[in-house]
């Protein structure tokens, strides 16, 4: 099992055979986003695209274990190596690779990891020196319509709200 870094420029190539997954992996999140976001983050280089491969096994169609999507964030004091997509079956297979992407990490002066998981990830994680430090919270925010009205005199607006 290996977990291929994919190039920019070989994006298209394997983008029909992980973008289900992404999909998938987003579909669980309130990251208000879609994988054509990820695509174009991904080909102007933002995010990296990993895909986890066995070369081993004889059946084309079952090489591909999954795929992980990656940012290099740069914060006040160091930069961060956001994991922003890890998903896949078989996880016991390939969970042990996280130490590429680590060493990737580390490769690009990251000064940690981070990622924003679901509460599962955390016992898989802990035996890599992963700890929990925060808890995300989310509440979904209802937008009302709104209709703006101009007064006669055309100097005050006045905002209405329909429900």
């Amino acid at each position: 099992m290996k977990l291929v870094s994919i190039p920019i420029q070989e994006l298209d190539k394997v983008w029909s055979l992980v973008e289900k997954d992404i999909k998938g992996a987003l579909a669980y999140s309130s990251q208000l986003t879609d994988s054509d976001f990820v695509y174009d983050l991904a080909k102007k280089g933002n995010f990296q695209i990993w895909v986890l491969w066995d070369k081993d096994e004889k059946i084309t169609s079952k090489k591909y274990y999954g795929v992980v999507v990656t940012e290099i964030i740069q914060r006040k004091f160091g930069k961060v190596c956001h994991i922003y997509i890890m998903t896949g079956r078989q996880r016991l297979k390939w969970q042990h690779l996280i130490s590429e992407i680590e060493d990737f990490a580390k490769e690009n002066g990251c000064k940690m990891m981070e990622l924003i998981a679901r509460p599962g990830w955390q016992r898989v994680l802990k035996i890599f020196d992963y700890k929990r430090t925060h808890v995300v919270l989310e509440k979904q925010i209802k937008q009302e319509d709104k209709i703006w009205v101009l007064a006669e005199d055309h100097q005050e607006v006045q905002q209405l709200h329909k429900v």
